[in-house]
């Protein structure tokens, strides 16, 4: 009986996951087809021109201060691209970007470091 059980349970799992798939793959189309993907990428484009040129042109800046500055420059690049991003977008897009950068730095610090102790 139990082994029954576990079988059921198990093809319920593999419908539940095939399915899963096929939504999300439609999902995917869908936001391809609209555009919505690209806008995004463009976008995040320009809040990485911005950020990187913060992180560079403002060192002394920090925390708080910096995301400022970094949402100042964004909204300035975007106006003049004639881009449109939201309050709520441009958040998300900054935190993404930082965490980015920080992701890279930390895989080429320990490269550095490790060659420095040679």
């Amino acid at each position: 009986m139990e082994g029954l059980q576990e079988q059921i349970i198990n093809l319920v799992i593999i419908l539940l996951t095939g399915l899963i798939s096929y939504i999300g793959k439609h999902v995917a189309d869908y936001f391809k087809k609209k555009g919505i993907i690209a806008q995004l990428e463009s976008h995040k484009g320009v809040v990485q021109l911005a950020v990187t040129g913060v992180e560079q042109a403002y060192k002394h800046l920090h925390g708080a201060e910096k995301l400022n500055m970094a949402k100042i420059e964004t909204v300035k690049l975007a106006n003049s691209k004639g881009i449109k991003i939201s309050e709520e977008e441009l958040d998300i897009l900054i935190e993404a970007v930082v965490k980015e950068m920080n992701d890279i730095k930390k895989e080429i610090l320990p490269i550095e470091n490790t060659t420095e102790s040679k």
